[in-house]
């Protein structure tokens, strides 16, 4: 029977019919004013939002941590439906953020969304209960649950934010969304709901996905991995995402696949914002066959047509898996899920599970350098004073505020934090319970990708609350199937030794973009030997200095001098680059760098990038006897690049003395702990 939500789909949608469950749900919030909807990716989640919007009238506030997406969906409510939309994250300007809020104030915008830690800003907080919000929907809404998989302090603001809202406008709706919400944390989530509105109705979908197979390749290496990734894709039809556990191993991936002429490109959040605009345009507009992603773009993408998700690492848990591996296939069609698994993929996931939940001592910290401060400090201050993880240094701040053991104030536009004058216990048990649950879904995760004899199918599904799913009859273990052939690895494992590094631009720092011999990550026998022996011995490594001068052959005739950062530790430093110099025919200035104020410790002995920086900030001084060549470039050679802030430094005060383009090179590039000494 047609109904006006059916008139209403036809002709602003351009829908013939809502998929199953669709009308349903929106006739349910309509009534009960508050749901959970638990439904697989791709079922069409959106639209129960969009179209109730469209009834209620007023504001509807998106919160979404998926970035990706939102651009994705502004452009098609503008452009589509002519909904008009906007956001207010990071990764737009602060012009693009302003002048979005100017438009909801003004009533113009339908549809807002925000990313959850805009709900941590009290200035956009502030702007928020100032709007006519009529429809309130959060999207990831297992992220609520101390219980879920991917718990974010910033979400517990939403539900204080929800509860301003529903004073301020009694017939609020709330909508909850999620994809990946077991039993548990689906009544978590319900309980903490109810504290907005007394019933909370809930809406489950099977989790089944019908076309989708999917598969584990064992994969032993880096090389190993690459090796496979070459070959499926010349066999695989259509476009996909490689998933990768770092940003590093997004640019890896690329690199290597480009050079066997796979039409790929890297995306990740350390990319400028309008350069991830423009790569995730030119995806849906298939310029490009794959991308190499952290889900800083896999969980958000809106592209339906997906054939195939490669995930380079293995993922965190089995429920985000379920959610990244679910992008593939949305419309419909036969669509596979691959996982390459090297058991020692576990180490960074169990190094992400450590390093973003903080432990008792971790509070005390903050607790500590807040109170002993004569004033009140910012965020740079505290991650600098206490030398914490930056995720967690985020984390404990948030859990301060939330027990109302500090404050936060703004001060000249910047948020910073002070003591509240009663300090009451902290409780932390949600630590505990999250260092838990994330310690469990890793292991079932790690149980997935080992065993071949259950419905892989059947095991997400079960994982996700579906405890009488049957099996699928479609996936490897069902069809008793498995990889052919091991894939030759040489070109690979060459490739990896070849490889120089890249030293991404430094904007601020006017430093051009450099590079690095050796990724400390690979752990190449050359690398080892150069970091053992560095600080020992002046005697060039012939091997290492046949690679240097290889990989800079093509800078010969662009140099106008080569400037060594200043080092009491790189013995061979001077061996080098007198080597180097003589390569490039270019003058060696080895005195242009001196430390005027030597640093108090090695940066290797600190204990995050905020403190790196601080230890060298201002402590460099640049003395230049003779103008350099014209539109020469000034190469600035060090042994390794960790945080980056000695070769900021160096390039802080030679802006002082020249203009001349800089490039940073060094012998090996390295990743340093943070919240500890040392590098992974």
């Amino acid at each position: 029977m047609e109904t006006p939500l059916h008139t209403l789909l036809q002709k602003k949608f351009h829908l013939a019919a809502f998929r199953p469950g669709q009308l349903e749900i929106i006739e349910a919030l309509l009534e009960k004013n508050c749901l959970l909807c638990i439904q697989p990716t791709g079922y069409g989640k959106s639209l129960l939002y969009q179209l109730t919007s469209c009834l209620l009238g007023g504001t509807t506030l998106v919160v979404s941590p998926l970035l990706a997406l939102i651009r994705d969906q502004i452009n098609q409510l503008t452009n589509r439906f002519q909904i008009t939309a906007a956001s207010i994250n990071s990764d737009q300007t602060e012009e693009e953020n302003e002048a979005a809020q100017r438009e909801a104030l003004a009533g113009r915008i339908q549809i807002l969304f925000v990313s959850p830690e805009q709900l941590d800003h009290l200035e956009r907080l502030q702007f928020l209960l100032q709007l006519s919000i009529t429809l309130f929907v959060i999207d990831e809404a297992h992220c609520i649950s101390t219980w879920g998989h991917d718990f974010r302090p910033s979400y517990r603001h939403i539900l204080q934010f929800s509860q301003a809202l529903k004073q301020k406008n009694p017939k609020l709706k709330i909508l909850g969304l999620t994809a990946t919400a077991d039993e548990r944390v689906e009544q978590d989530i319900a309980k903490q709901l109810s504290s907005i509105q007394h019933s909370v109705h809930v809406w489950r979908e099977k989790m089944d996905r019908p076309n989708l197979h999917l598969s584990i390749l064992p994969a032993a290496g880096t090389a190993a991995k690459l090796a496979i990734c070459q070959t499926l894709l010349s066999k695989l039809t259509g476009h996909g995402l490689i998933y990768c556990a770092t940003r590093e191993n997004t640019e890896l991936v690329a690199d290597f696949l480009q050079e066997q002429k796979v039409s790929i490109i890297a995306y990740h959040a350390g990319l400028e914002s309008e350069e991830k605009r423009n790569i995730q345009s030119a995806f849906a507009e298939n310029t490009y066959r794959v991308i190499a992603a952290t889900t800083a773009l896999g969980m958000g993408i809106d592209k339906k047509d997906l054939r195939f998700i490669i995930h380079f690492d293995i993922p965190g848990s089995i429920t985000a898996y379920y959610q990244e591996v679910g992008r593939s296939g949305r419309d419909g069609l036969p669509a596979k899920g691959i996982l390459l698994y090297d058991p020692a993929d576990q180490k960074i996931q169990t190094y992400f599970i450590d390093s973003a939940l903080p432990k008792k001592e971790d509070f005390q910290a903050a607790l500590t350098v807040i109170r002993d401060s004569s004033e009140p400090l910012n965020l740079t201050s505290i991650k600098r004073l206490t030398g914490l993880h930056p995720t967690r240094t985020t984390l404990v701040l948030a859990e301060l505020l939330d027990q109302q053991a500090i404050k936060k104030e703004l001060i000249k536009k910047t948020q910073a934090y002070s003591l509240l004058d009663e300090q009451k216990p902290l409780d932390l048990s949600r630590y505990t319970t999250q260092h838990l649950i994330r310690s469990e879904e890793l292991s079932k995760m790690v149980f997935y990708a080992e065993q071949t004899t259950d419905c892989r199918m059947k095991l997400l599904r079960c994982a996700l609350g579906d405890p009488t799913s049957a099996s699928c009859n479609r996936c490897d273990a069902c069809q008793k199937s498995s990889f052919n052939s091991i894939p030759d690895s040489t070109i690979a494992t060459d490739w990896l030794k070849k490889r120089p590094v890249l030293i991404p631009e430094m904007k601020i720092q006017k430093v051009s973009s450099g590079f690095s011999l050796f990724d400390g990550k690979i752990r190449t026998e050359p690398f080892i030997r150069f970091m053992k022996k560095r600080a020992i011995t002046e005697e060039m490594d012939d091997e290492i200095l046949q690679i240097l001068l290889h990989k800079t052959k093509d800078l010969i005739g662009t140099i106008g001098a080569i400037a060594p950062l200043p080092s009491n530790t790189w013995k061979a430093q001077q061996n080098f680059a007198k080597k180097l110099a003589a390569h490039l025919q270019a003058p060696l200035l080895s005195d242009l760098l001196t430390w005027e104020t030597l640093p108090d410790k090695r940066q290797g002995e600190l204990l995050n990038n905020d403190q790196r920086h601080y230890n060298v900030h201002k402590k460099m001084r640049a003395f230049l006897q003779h103008p350099l060549p014209a539109n020469k470039i000034l190469l600035l050679f060090d042994d390794y690049l960790g945080s980056g802030a000695t070769i900021k430094e160096a390039a802080r005060c030679l802006r002082t003395v020249t203009q001349a383009p800089l490039m940073p090179l060094t012998i090996a590039q390295i990743k340093w702990h943070l919240g500890k000494p040392g590098f992974i």
